[in-house]
Formats: structure tokens, C-alpha cells, sequence
């Protein structure tokens, strides 16, 4: 794939009903999160950008998980990425690998913003705040290079979202087969022992796809 002036990363490669789709959330959410004007605005996008890349849904999956999982507003959400941003110049700030482990006194300060306003303990929403980290794969520059959203009931990394890899589209890890492919063949009737069959891949690992496809 070609990405010009652009890194895999950086590429435009999703529509925001794209990203919402990709990270199981309302779209309705999404769109107030990237709105300029709107009170809840905290993901960097110009209303004018149509497209998003992969740091931005990298970015938004966070948001999620920290609105779902620890209950951080978006208000406590915005003050600590735009303060690391400032301090460290960070444009990513919220899916940075420092961001649970840091010891610096910018990282540091970070963490007592969001953890002050979870629903945990400190210790717990440490590792809470670990937990979403550990979904991302980091490349040199410490900026997210793969994704692996959460699958309903189960902790394994079956799914994966890499920018270099069918345009960006969830695929079954450790092959290119995207998981809507999955998704039409099960409508289409087959069975998903059939499915793992015909790839020569696991059984679970055709369940995860349709697990998660129907989140």
C-alpha cells in the first residue's frame, strides 16, 4: 500500500462511522468526541476532516475504555491530554506506553488527573489504565502501530487492527482475512468449524470474529 507523504499510521484510512464501527460504539458518541464546537469535544480532528487515521481511532479507543471501564469524565479526560501534550509535546498523549509506568513528574501528574476521578482505588485504576495499554503494539516513535480491540468474554488478542493491513480493516491475527469476510460467510450459512477449516486457522479464533462482529 501507498501512503505518500503519510505513515501507515498517519494515513486517513477511516470514515468516523468507520471508527465507531471498528471500536463497537455509538456513533452519536464519536461524533460529539471530534465535534470542535461541542462541549464534548477531545479528540483532535477538524470538523472539516471527513477521514480518520489510525493514532485518532487508537485515541478514541481509549476514550472509551476510560468512559466505560473506570467512569473518568470527558472533562478530567481532556484536562490530562492536553496537559502532557503541552508539557512533553506528546500528540497522542492518551495512548502513549508511558502513560501507566512513566516516573517522570509530567507522567506522574497525568496519572493523579485521571486516577482522582475514577471509580477505583489508585492501585486498581493503575492497572485498569495498564490493561488498555497492553491492547496497543508501539512502534520506535512510541506512537500506537497496531490495535486489538476488545472481544466480548474473552482476553485473547484474536483480532487486530494494523493500518498496513487490508486498509486499516479488523482482521484475524496473524493473517490477512478481515473479519467482515467472516461475518458474510456465517450469513451465508456456513458453519465456523467449515470457516477455521477452509484457512487452516482455529476454531476459536473464527468464533472470536464472529463474537466480535456482533458486539
Amino acid at each position: 500500500m501507498i501512503y505518500g507523504e503519510f505513515s501507515p499510521q498517519e494515513y486517513p484510512l477511516y470514515s468516523r462511522r468507520g471508527v465507531s464501527e471498528a471500536l463497537r460504539m455509538p456513533y452519536s458518541t464519536l461524533y460529539s468526541w471530534l465535534k470542535s464546537n461541542h462541549r464534548n469535544s477531545v479528540i483532535s480532528a477538524s470538523d472539516s476532516e471527513r477521514t480518520l487515521n489510525f493514532l485518532q481511532l487508537s485515541e478514541a479507543f481509549a476514550i472509551n475504555y476510560m468512559r466505560k471501564n473506570l467512569g473518568i469524565s470527558l472533562q478530567k479526560i481532556r484536562e490530562a491530554s492536553q496537559y502532557l501534550g503541552q508539557k512533553l509535546g506528546i500528540p497522542y498523549p492518551l495512548v502513549h506506553p508511558k502513560l501507566c509506568v512513566g516516573t517522570d513528574v509530567y507522567f506522574e501528574h497525568t496519572r493523579g488527573i485521571l486516577l482522582n476521578a475514577t471509580r477505583h482505588g489508585q492501585m486498581e485504576s493503575v492497572d485498569l489504565i495498564g490493561r488498555y495499554i497492553s491492547r496497543i503494539e508501539f512502534n520506535e516513535e512510541e506512537l500506537p502501530d497496531v490495535l486489538y480491540p476488545w472481544i466480548p468474554g474473552v482476553e485473547r488478542k484474536t483480532i487486530r487492527i494494523d493500518p498496513r493491513i487490508r486498509f486499516g480493516q479488523p482482521t484475524i491475527t496473524g493473517t490477512g482475512i478481515s473479519v467482515a469476510v467472516v461475518q458474510d460467510r456465517v450469513k451465508a450459512g456456513e458453519l465456523p468449524q467449515d470457516i477455521a477449516t477452509s484457512y487452516g486457522i482455529s476454531h476459536n479464533k473464527v468464533k472470536d470474529a464472529i463474537a466480535y462482529a456482533a458486539c
